[in-house]
């Protein structure tokens, strides 16, 4: 009898846990150049992955100037944002093996105004072209 309670708990633990990880490896992929590559990982609305291309489309996010237009909502309620890592690969950078950049970003944008912003979290170079 204890064998079968200590199946059905490992059973319910491991479906537990695969509907936790299986939202988490939602993965977005964009070319937007020939050289440039974007993967967002997390669920976000359409019109963020629109901003998200725009803003990494070179392969390195604008330098905020500043100039955002806030809303009256947001002015008084503060800012609705969705966050996502998004992971950008710029091919053929070098000459010589490795010959891609791959940098990872942690990228807030606001659903009301055009506020964005990223923090650049780690880059690397990586084999993915000969």
């Amino acid at each position: 009898m204890k064998i079968k309670n200590l199946f059905a708990i490992l059973l319910a633990l491991t479906l537990l846990i695969c509907t936790f990880v299986m939202p988490v490896g939602a993965k977005n992929t964009t070319n937007v150049n020939e050289n440039v590559e974007i993967i967002i990982t997390g669920e976000v609305s359409i019109e963020t992955k629109a901003k998200i291309e725009r803003y990494f489309a070179t392969g390195e996010p604008e330098i905020d100037n500043g100039a955002s237009t806030y809303g009256l909502t947001c002015t008084l309620l503060g800012h609705k944002t969705e966050s996502s890592i998004v992971c950008t690969i710029t091919h053929k950078v070098r000459t010589t093996a490795p010959r891609c950049v791959e940098r990872t970003y942690s990228y807030e944008a606001c659903t009301r105004c055009d506020y964005e912003t990223s923090t650049l979290i780690s880059t690397e170079y990586i084999v993915c072209c000969s």
